[in-house]
C-alpha cells in the first residue's frame, strides 16, 4: 500500500526553488529590442500548452479554473477566446493577487523568483530573489557574439540594457579592471544585503558556458583588450569574471544556479560538464552549485557531475524544472528521477523548481506534474523492494521542499 507516501506528497506544502514569475511584465518596461524572445505571456489554450501530452492538457484545464475562473466550457466555445483573452491578461496585470493565487492553488508556500524580479513582488514574504549575474559579463562590444541566434542575441541585448541600468543607478562608468571588479563587488554586496538567496548564470544561453579559469593578475590587460575590440581577450576576461563571482559566492555561502538546457543546436554549449573543473578547484569547490533543469537532455552528466565527491559528498545539487517539469509528463520524469534515486548519495541533492515562464498557471501545472512524478519514481522502487514506504516519505519531502529549504537557508 502506498495511501501513505500519496497523502504526504499531495499535502507537503512545496518550495519552489526556480521559477520566472511576472517575466513577461518585467519586460515590458525594455525597449522592444532588448527584451528577452520568450519572455511573453499570451492566453494559450490548454492544448496548445500540452506540449502532445493529454495529461498536460487536463492539468492547464485544472489550472484556468482554479486559478481564472476559466470553465472548460468557455475555453473550449470559440466564441469566448476574445473574452478569455482579455480577463486573462487583466489577470496577469495584478501579478501579487494572482501569483498567490497560483501557489494557494499549488500548495507552493515559498517561490523562489529566478533572475529577473517583477516591481510587483518586491517585498512579499512568499516570494524569495536569486538574480542573474550574467549583465556584469558584457560591459563591451557584444557583436561577436550574436550571430548564434536570434534567441540567444536577445539574452545578450537584455544583459546590456540590464547593465546599463545598474552602471546608472551607481552612477559608475568603465574606466579600468580594478574598478570594475570593485563596481561588481559593490552591488553583490547589496544584493546579499538585500536578502538574495543565491544568485545564477544564465551564460550558455549567450555563449559557451566552459570558462578557463584565468589569474586576475591578467585581468587588467585582458579589460583593456576586450575593450579595444579582441574577442579572444574579452571571452577570457568573461571567463575571469565568472570564476570571481563563484568566489564570492563562497564568501557570502549563497548557491549558484546554472543553467543547463538545450535551447539551440550548439550543444556543447549546455552541457554541465563544462563547470567540471570547478568542482575540484580548491576555493570553488566550496560553492554550492545548481544545475538546472537536470542537465536536460544530459541527466547522466548532471547525475555525474552530483556524485563526483565519490564517498565525500561534494557541494553540487539537480533541479528538476524547464520542459522536463512543464512540458512532460510525470511517468516519464519519473524514470529519470528513479535512476537518480537509485543512489542514496542523490537523496539530498534533488530539488523541485517549476520554472513558471509563460503565465503564473505554470506554478500549479509544475506542482502537479512534480509531485505525481515523485510519487512515481518512488512507488516503483516500493513495488521493487527498494525502500520502505517510510524512507519514500522522507525522500518525497526532501526533493518537494526540505532540500531547498536547506541548501537556501529559507
Amino acid at each position: 500500500m502506498t495511501d501513505k507516501l500519496r497523502k504526504t506528497i499531495d499535502d507537503i506544502q512545496l518550495i519552489d526553488q526556480h521559477g520566472h514569475p511576472g517575466i513577461a511584465g518585467y519586460f515590458e518596461s525594455f525597449p522592444p529590442e532588448k527584451r528577452i524572445l520568450l519572455a511573453t505571456d499570451p492566453y494559450r489554450s490548454p492544448e496548445e500548452s500540452s506540449g502532445g501530452f493529454p495529461y498536460l492538457r487536463e492539468v492547464h484545464y485544472e489550472a484556468y479554473q482554479k486559478i481564472y475562473g476559466f470553465s472548460r466550457e468557455d475555453i473550449d466555445n470559440p466564441e469566448k477566446q476574445n473574452d478569455l483573452t482579455r480577463e486573462y491578461d487583466r489577470h496577469r496585470h495584478n501579478l501579487k493577487h494572482l501569483v498567490d493565487k497560483a501557489m494557494d492553488a499549488a500548495g507552493v508556500e515559498i517561490l523562489i523568483a529566478n533572475s529577473f524580479l517583477h516591481d510587483d513582488l518586491i517585498n512579499k514574504q512568499n516570494i524569495k530573489f536569486i538574480p542573474s549575474v550574467d549583465p556584469f559579463l558584457f560591459p563591451f562590444d557584444n557583436t561577436y557574439l550574436t550571430s548564434r541566434s536570434p534567441l540567444n542575441s536577445s539574452y545578450i541585448a537584455a544583459f546590456e540594457h540590464m547593465l546599463d541600468i545598474i552602471k546608472v543607478k551607481y552612477n559608475f562608468s568603465l574606466r579600468n579592471f580594478t574598478e570594475y571588479l570593485e563596481f561588481i563587488d559593490a552591488v553583490l554586496d547589496e544584493y546579499v544585503k538585500n536578502g538574495v538567496v543565491g544568485w545564477k548564470f544564465l551564460l550558455a544561453c549567450a555563449r559557451n558556458s566552459y570558462c578557463e579559469k584565468v589569474e586576475e593578475k591578467e585581468g587588467y590587460q585582458l579589460f583593456e583588450r576586450a575593450r579595444k575590440g579582441e574577442s579572444a581577450a574579452y571571452t577570457r576576461l568573461q571567463d575571469l569574471l565568472v570564476w570571481h563571482i563563484m568566489r564570492k559566492s563562497v564568501e557570502y555561502k549563497l548557491p549558484v544556479q546554472w543553467h543547463f538546457s538545450i535551447i539551440d543546436p550548439w550543444v556543447e554549449y549546455c552541457d554541465c560538464l563544462n563547470i567540471s573543473k570547478m568542482i575540484c578547484d580548491p576555493i570553488v569547490s566550496k560553492a554550492r552549485i545548481v544545475i538546472l533543469h537536470g542537465g536536460y537532455p544530459r541527466y547522466d552528466h548532471a547525475e555525474l557531475m552530483a556524485l563526483a565527491g565519490g564517498l565525500m559528498p561534494n557541494n553540487v545539487y539537480i533541479d528538476i524544472s524547464g520542459r522536463i517539469m512543464f512540458r512532460n509528463h510525470p511517468r516519464i520524469l519519473g524514470a529519470t528521477l528513479r535512476k537518480w534515486l537509485e543512489k542514496p548519495m542523490l537523496w539530498d541533492k534533488i530539488m523541485y523548481g517549476s520554472d513558471v515562464l509563460w503565465g503564473e498557471r505554470y506554478i500549479y501545472v509544475g506542482s502537479r506534474v512534480g509531485r505525481d512524478a515523485v510519487y512515481f519514481a518512488l512507488k516503483s522502487m516500493l513495488d521493487d523492494d527498494i525502500i520502505d514506504e517510510d524512507t519514500a516519505v522522507t525522500i518525497a519531502r526532501k526533493i518537494l521542499r526540505e532540500n531547498a529549504k536547506n541548501l537556501y537557508r529559507l
